[in-house]
């Protein structure tokens, strides 16, 4: 395998991971139980994307565009992470913590985007850390900065 050095971004005071790999260097699939599958690489991009820091809000369209992108990865990464996370022991604040978080996702995705361009971003940026928080969790790509 070929190990590429990234760029790093600060994104709300946290290093996100730009992608930037050789394009012959070899994409992270993520299945989940039903063979469904997701780039890693894809995932990590809407995560930068989600979380980028703007001086003005973006266009509602790519919003909308961003949204889709991420429900459609929670969909997949969320039973990856949700099987690891009753992999840990029972009853520890880890467990607690990361079962609480996994328990709230279904009513962020359906929340929506809301009735404006404020609301719609806000959704997505909380949308991206529950996309770096499955990612994190599923052990499908380690962690996300």
């Amino acid at each position: 395998m070929l190990f590429v050095m990234q760029p790093q971004t600060r994104i709300n005071g946290h290093e996100a991971v730009q992608s930037c790999g050789d394009p012959q260097e070899a994409r992270t699939a993520i299945v989940d139980g039903a063979g469904r599958s997701v780039d890693a690489e894809e995932v990590k991009d809407a995560i930068v994307r989600a979380l980028t820091e703007r001086s003005a809000l973006p266009p509602y369209a790519e919003l909308c565009e961003l949204h889709e992108t991420l429900l459609r990865h929670i969909e997949v990464l969320k039973p990856l992470a949700a099987e690891r996370v009753d992999g840990l022991n029972h009853g520890t604040v880890e467990w607690y913590g990361k079962r609480a978080k996994l328990d709230s996702i279904p009513y962020e995705v359906c929340r929506g985007l809301g009735p404006g361009l404020q609301s719609a971003a806000s959704h997505v940026r909380t949308l991206g850390y529950t996309l770096r928080f499955l990612l994190e969790n599923s052990g499908a790509q380690g962690r996300v900065e």
